[in-house]
This record gives C-alpha cells, structure tokens and sequence, in this order.
C-alpha cells in the first residue's frame, strides 16, 4: 500500500510541475507577442525600454544604426 501511494505522490508532483513549467512558457510567449505588437506600432527612431519582473531590461531600438538596411520594408 505503501508503495501506490508512493507512486501516486511522485505522479501528481510530477503533473504539477509539468503544469506550472508549461503555464510558465505561455506567459513568456504572450507577454512577448504583446512586446512585438507594441515595437511593430513605433516610428521609425523610437527607442523602447521594457523592464522585466525578474529586473532585466529590454532594449529595443527601431530603425536602429544600419538605417533600415537589413530586412526593413525599403
């Protein structure tokens, strides 16, 4: 009896940690696609500085040094 119930355990903590990873993913993902569709509205010149909840910073310049030159819509 002992033993199911160890097995048990270990499954359900197993699911629960596979669960939160994945929810963790698509937050990433959507919270991401949100910065995309905010850079993609920015004139050309813009600079946009995000700051993380885990206190990285993000950088994102649009129409940066090169000019547009590098798969811009020229």
């Amino acid at each position: 009896m002992s033993l199911i119930a160890g097995v048990i355990t270990c499954g359900g903590r197993t699911l629960y940690v596979w669960l939160r990873g994945r929810a963790a993913v698509q937050i990433a993902q959507l919270h991401d696609h949100g910065l995309t569709r905010r850079v993609r509205e920015l004139p050309p010149g813009s600079r946009l500085v995000e700051q993380r909840a885990d206190r990285s910073e993000v950088v994102i310049e649009v129409g940066g040094p090169f000019g547009g030159r590098g798969g811009g819509d020229d």
